[in-house]
């Protein structure tokens, strides 16, 4: 036991952060014990970690009694973790997979299974990573996310929507779980970040998949150029400036509106225009 003690902390000491794969490695237990309190786990549920890096998150989950699928891109973080969470591994507990979760088909793997995702996410992905979950066949449950904080306030605030909100909104239900200073990460990032949960998660709006990319091509066209009236940018997608004002004119928008000020049950019904 001395001998794989003195492994993991040599091995540890080695384990600097890759600026490629967007490593920042999470310190603080009232952080963690937050995420897990948040995210609605009940003990049938598979708990899906993306990047454990150093375990704080995936321990913190097996000591709960929590069966964890980890995701690690990273080849020494899973030799350290095979190392030091050797015991759940063995047990069943712990299932290490040397992967990109961008390449994993999630509808395989996980059909008929009920699971939650967790994860501190690298910032240059998290867009990728919550649409990967919220569009796949087999939807998490929840999510529950460590991302850059701004990028949280922007999923959740309801007073002026973006392309990533309304992404989000249209599977579930965002809040904001607590914010994370910079100074609780190893090395320290350059902006604070932020825990948010997406709840209910569900397709439960659409009535088919033709729907479901309907509206996705909408807010991508709404949104593709942020000083253009709305209008004249789905102008672009299909139609003319004129069509598509007098269809906000009838939903009680200014034909000027632009695409943040529009709601979500409006982009839908914008969507069945096409």
């Amino acid at each position: 036991m001395l001998k794989d003690m003195l492994f993991c902390y040599s091995v540890s000491m080695n384990l600097r952060a890759k600026k490629s794969l967007g490593q920042n490695f999470l310190n603080a237990p009232q952080v963690v014990s937050s995420m897990i309190e948040s995210s609605s786990i009940s003990s049938e549920d598979i708990v899906v970690e993306v990047g454990p890096g150093k375990g704080v998150l995936t321990e913190a989950l097996l000591e709960r009694g929590y069966t964890v699928h980890a995701y690690e891109l990273d080849i020494r973080m899973i030799e350290y973790l095979s190392e030091r969470l050797s015991s759940y591994i063995e047990s069943g507990l712990l299932i290490l997979i040397h992967a990109d979760i961008m390449e994993i088909d999630l509808a395989k793997r996980y059909a008929g299974i009920s699971y939650v995702v967790i994860a501190n996410v690298p910032y240059y992905i998290t867009s990728a990573i919550i649409r990967l979950f919220l569009s796949s066949v087999c939807q998490p449950k929840t999510m529950t996310l460590l991302i850059q904080k701004e990028v949280a306030s922007r999923i959740v605030d309801v007073q002026k929507n973006s392309l990533l909100a309304l992404s989000v909104a249209v599977y579930g239900k965002a809040k904001m779980v607590t914010k994370v200073p910079r100074r609780y990460f190893s090395p320290k990032p350059k902006v604070d970040s932020a825990v948010i949960t997406i709840s209910n998660i569900s397709r439960n709006v659409f009535s088919d998949i033709n729907q479901e990319q309907a509206f996705f091509n909408i807010i991508k066209a709404g949104f593709a150029h942020k000083r253009k009236q709305l209008a004249s940018n789905l102008a672009l997608l299909w139609k003319d400036k004129e069509y598509w004002q007098q269809i906000l004119i009838n939903r009680g928008y200014s034909k000027q509106v632009r695409a943040e000020a529009v709601s979500l049950q409006d982009f839908l019904f914008l969507a069945s225009c096409l």
